[in-house]
């Protein structure tokens, strides 16, 4: 599965250094994971959670673009359908 972090450029990004693009990956194998639905992690192994997405959307417009939306939602514990979580290619 693949799932990209976007985060436009703005002012608050760069001071809090909030790289712009974050690849994204998804694994069962984490202490964190529940019922194997999985969790989204950074390249340096933080999870994203849904808290922090939903901050990162509404603050600074971030999306997530990924092959399985269904996946990605139900990793970072939000509804299917999330606004700002999309099919690449929509």
């Amino acid at each position: 599965m693949e799932a990209t972090l976007l985060v436009p450029d703005s002012k608050v990004q760069r001071e809090y250094e909030i790289p712009t693009l974050s690849r994204l990956r998804w694994t069962a194998d984490h202490p964190a994971s529940h019922y194997s639905l999985g969790v989204m992690l950074y390249p340096d192994g933080d999870i994203l959670d849904g808290f922090n997405f939903r901050w990162l959307r509404d603050c600074l417009g971030a999306a997530i673009r990924t092959d399985d939306p269904k996946k990605v939602c139900w990793a970072l514990g939000v509804p299917e359908g999330e606004t700002g979580i999309f099919r690449a290619g929509e």
